[in-house]
């Protein structure tokens, strides 16, 4: 793996895998679905912060909050998948 950023949906994947013990995880397509529309709410709310608040100390903060609720977001749908096993 790439010394790189991770995206919010490669870290909720590592997270899962961890609390699964490395077990792969099924996503219904209902919950794939409401995955992409978290990325996608979510993305449009960054690109909102980033218009609003250019320049502004608050972004980076702002920025975090977002990507942090994201992935809590994202990890609660995976965990649905974990609950129904």
């Amino acid at each position: 793996m790439s010394d790189g950023l991770k995206s919010t949906l490669d870290v909720a994947m590592e997270r899962m895998k961890n609390m699964l013990g490395e077990e792969e995880v099924k996503l219904t397509d209902d919950q794939k679905k409401r995955i992409a529309e978290v990325k996608t709410e979510h993305e449009a709310k960054i690109a909102e912060n980033k218009i609003l608040l250019a320049g502004s100390e608050e972004l980076a903060a702002e920025l975090q909050k977002l990507k942090e609720a994201q992935a809590a977001r994202i990890d609660a749908i995976y965990q649905e998948s974990n609950d129904k096993k």
